[in-house]
């Protein structure tokens, strides 16, 4: 499972990275979204195409649950995208990431997985680690932050725990190894078809411009979403492990090398809260960890 949780934590720091880079290529950030949901759902059906079609009856009986899934997946990810954008990407990252307390909590409850002292007391070093994260003491290099921005990270917290608990459930429920392709598919499939309404309605109805270079970008992101998803679910699927191991591990990584690469390739300054709350985020992923 090592391999498979390295990889997870790349090709995470990766999406951040990508949607970051959206503003520089004046890309669409929705747009670009909306054509790497397509792109996910296309390698989705290629890496597996007879399988797929092998299992393809089961999609009535799951199409309820992919669509759910799929609808949260645009909108957190439009908002992590607008929070990596205005606050950093250190800030979208233990935003995002930092709300493992939510499946973890899901999977004590709903999984018998083991809790005690340790796991509380990371869930408690959680939340102020989020707040620190997300104030930056001064205006940054191309980031400039007010305080109507805040329900950003708040929103992101609170819908990326649910897309990774949707996920797990999703796993936990209904996936085994011979429709896992066909419903990473129907998952992302479904994010593009929302998002394909929504980019109908602004370039008919609100005149929007649509940009061609949006296609590229959403191509090399949905192909790191893909991954990102696939990997994760490989984790979960360990019967030696449990999900809230699982979200601990990811997270943890994911913080560290989204904090660097904000400052080496997005010239971030780590300032004073932000250096607190990394260590306080460190510290709970450690204490929830072991």
């Amino acid at each position: 499972m090592i391999i498979y949780l390295l990889l997870t934590i790349l090709s995470s720091t990766c999406l951040l990275v990508i949607l970051k880079s959206f503003y520089y290529w004046k890309i669409n950030i929705l747009h670009g979204i909306i054509f790497n949901y397509y792109t996910a759902a296309t390698l989705s059906f290629m890496v597996q195409p007879t399988g797929i079609m092998n299992h393809f009856h089961e999609l009535g009986s799951l199409w309820y649950v992919t669509a759910t899934i799929g609808l949260l997946f645009i909108i957190v990810f439009y908002i992590t995208g607008k929070t990596t954008q205005q606050l950093g990407v250190s800030v979208a990252s233990i935003a995002s990431k930092m709300s493992m307390v939510i499946p973890i909590t899901a999977g004590l409850l709903l999984y018998d997985e083991t809790m005690g002292i340790q796991k509380i007391s990371g869930i408690l070093l959680a939340i102020p680690a989020v707040v620190l994260v997300s104030i930056p003491g001064s205006k940054q290099e191309g980031i400039h932050f007010k305080i109507s921005d805040m329900w950003l990270p708040v929103m992101l917290f609170f819908g990326a725990g649910l897309v990774d608990t949707a996920i797990k459930y999703t796993q936990y429920a209904f996936m085994n190894d011979g429709n896992r392709q066909l419903v990473i598919m129907s998952i992302f499939a479904s994010a593009g078809i929302f998002g394909g309404m929504r980019l109908l309605y602004e370039i008919f109805v609100q005149k929007k411009k649509f940009l061609w270079r949006s296609v590229g970008g959403g191509l090399l992101l949905g192909t790191t979403n893909y991954l990102s998803l696939y990997f994760l679910l490989k984790c979960l699927e360990d019967p030696a492990s449990e999900s809230s191991t699982v979200f601990a591990y990811v997270n943890i990584g994911v913080v560290i090398t989204s904090f660097a690469t904000g400052m080496l390739l997005f010239a971030e300054k780590p300032e004073r809260n932000k250096i607190i709350g990394v260590i306080l985020s460190l510290m709970a992923i450690a204490v929830l960890s072991y």
